[in-house]
């Protein structure tokens, strides 16, 4: 690619952890597209792991379906976090009042 095509990253207004389309899921939980995308996902994978054709395949196809069960683990306790955090910003917040 040539230099003058690549961009830098674009700076943002406040600390980040790099990620930020993950960080847009969760301020504002909303998580539709992300659920249907992964439900179509996990159920032509779990089509394919029921086949009995090649052991291999199936094998992948469970690994994937996990892995999907994970990020949606993740995302969970990612919002678990975020609310946690909110209370103890709150309850600073009505003690220093």
């Amino acid at each position: 690619m040539p230099k003058e095509m690549i961009r830098p990253p674009e700076r943002s207004k406040g600390p980040t952890a790099g990620y930020p389309e993950i960080e847009r899921l969760i301020d504002t939980e909303d998580f539709a597209e992300i659920n249907e995308k992964f439900k179509e996902a996990y159920e032509k994978l779990e089509e394919v792991s029921k086949h009995k054709r090649g052991l291999k395949k199936s094998r992948d196809a469970k690994k994937a379906m996990r892995a999907i069960e994970l990020v949606m683990d993740l995302f969970r306790e990612l919002l678990t976090i975020k609310y946690r955090l909110q209370e103890i910003i709150a309850s600073k917040q009505t003690r220093s009042v």
